[in-house]
């Protein structure tokens, strides 16, 4: 069992987060926690969180359990540090390979539209590193929207223009985009068929999804680009159940 939880322990910042396997409570897991602050200085707080994503936030259930009674923290990647409250934001560090793999797509003067931005990664590396001419970066999430104007600042990526709202209303306010980034699966159908009109003519959608598979050796990948023909590229992000999969396609518009 111990084995089993050390796989599923998450460092963000000074705070570790340990996957509450379905069998346990919060509470059965403290002594765990204690031996993770004691073998590592510079942990300060222990949070348990369960396998679920819920609310219009995409939230999961955290129960903090030992050490400082604090869920935010500086978050380091790529040179970029990120401010957040790791209850309050969808936070994953399954997605940081993406954020670099599609911030070296970004061409210098672009203009990209980041439909789901939360806390800011995706906008601001891609800020950093492809040089755009702007970035409109929207989320519904009043605490995705208030870390992603501190992130901006801590990271003088300036060009990165946070919008607070509903991205399906508020999208229409902006010029099209060179490129636009739509990293929240549950809604890929809506959100695809909005990006096909704010996109310029030879323009990319980074379009994340869901993939269902019928059987344990069906291939996401070639599900997901039999379903978007248009795509050049496809990779599995994560599994999020059995035959379940979020995958990211690059489609070429």
């Amino acid at each position: 069992m111990k084995e089993e939880k050390w796989k599923k322990i998450e460092i963000v910042g000074d705070i570790a987060i340990i996957g509450i396997p379905f069998n346990k409570k919060p509470s059965d897991l403290i002594d765990y926690a204690k031996e993770i602050l004691n073998k590592n200085k510079y942990i300060k707080s222990v949070w348990g969180q369960y396998r679920d994503t819920s609310g219009e936030f995409r939230l999961s259930s955290f129960y903090h359990i030992y050490g400082e009674d604090r869920s935010y923290t500086i978050y380091k990647e790529y040179n970029c540090k990120y401010f957040l409250d790791i209850t309050k934001v969808f936070f994953s560090s399954k997605l940081s390979y993406e954020h670099l793999r599609v911030a070296k797509q970004v061409r210098n003067g672009e203009t990209i539209i980041n439909m789901f931005a939360g806390y800011g990664p995706f906008s601001i590396l891609s800020a950093k590193i492809g040089k755009p001419k702007i970035v409109y970066s929207f989320d519904i999430n009043p605490f995705a929207y208030y870390f992603m104007m501190s992130n901006i600042d801590i990271n003088k990526t300036f060009n990165v223009i946070p919008i607070y709202g509903d991205v399906f209303k508020k999208i229409y306010t902006v010029e099209n985009a060179d490129r636009i980034i739509s990293p929240l699966p549950e809604k890929y159908k809506e959100a695809y068929e909005v990006a096909l009109q704010k996109i310029k003519p030879n323009g990319v959608i980074n379009l994340f999804i869901e993939v269902e598979t019928s059987k344990e050796n069906d291939n996401p990948v070639k599900k997901a680009l039999d379903m978007f023909h248009k795509a050049k590229f496809a990779r599995v992000v994560r599994s999020v159940r059995p035959y379940k999969y979020h995958v990211i396609l690059d489609i070429y518009v």
